[in-house]
């Protein structure tokens, strides 16, 4: 069986080994080191992405090597971080990742430093919207901020157990399908790779939070983690 782990947090080769031993043969890695990265991806077989950090893109003679390496790549955005960097990033024109609505803090905090704007009205104003973007986390979103991300095709990353230990709420994958976000699954820094554990997660979550059994069945679950849209 093979799987599609959209958002990967990677460091070692133990990260690139753990990944491979579980049945992932596409990976979207955020990474420090492209080159690193792109020899792991060559040892192990992956297809996937490259997502650099803003300050590694933002350094061009970095950013055309990473380039080089054959690789897609995409830019990790924090809206939280200062306004030049935010631009520079925009001025890019790459596909961006995201990492959102992880928690109603950080959700309150962007709200709060962009006026009072939705996040996702953050991110159709500076553009990345208008280009590949990709939304890693996604719980604490309400209905405005989903409208105008499915009107953009935007994609979200679901990282069930990862976020759940960190605190959060649990993914409404009814209410995702209900304004055609495209989803798919990833483990950020979860120490288990572990896939058909992340679907057996996310289907009892859901299946508790609409107290239903049918809520979310194990087969359109493990379509969704091997890379095919529900």
């Amino acid at each position: 069986m093979q799987f599609y782990n959209s958002f990967c947090i990677t460091k070692t080769e133990n990260d690139f080994a753990k990944n491979a031993a579980a049945g992932v043969k596409r990976l979207d890695c955020l990474c420090g080191n492209a080159e690193f990265s792109a020899a792991m991806f060559k040892k192990y077989g992956f297809l996937g992405r490259l997502i650099l950090p803003a300050k590694v893109a933002l350094n061009q003679k970095s950013l055309l090597a990473a380039q080089e390496l054959g690789y897609p790549i995409s830019i990790l955005v924090d809206l939280l971080d200062d306004e030049q960097t935010i631009n520079r990033v925009a001025m890019l024109g790459l596909p961006t990742t995201v990492i959102l609505y992880e928690n109603l803090t950080r959700t309150g905090e962007i709200s709060q430093k962009y006026g009072g704007k939705m996040p996702a009205e953050v991110l159709e104003d500076l553009g990345f919207l208008d280009r590949e973007c990709t939304i890693v986390g996604g719980m604490y979103a309400d209905k405005e901020d989903l409208q105008i991300l499915g009107d953009y095709s935007a994609r979200i990353v679901l990282c069930p157990r990862a976020f759940a230990e960190k605190g959060g709420t649990f993914a409404n994958l009814k209410l995702l399908k209900k304004y055609d976000i495209k989803l798919s699954l990833g483990t950020f820094d979860f120490e288990e790779i572990d896939f058909l554990r992340e679907i057996e997660f996310l289907r009892l979550t859901n299946c508790a939070l609409h107290e239903a059994r049918d809520a979310a069945t194990e087969k359109e679950l493990l379509k969704l983690a091997q890379g095919e849209n529900l």
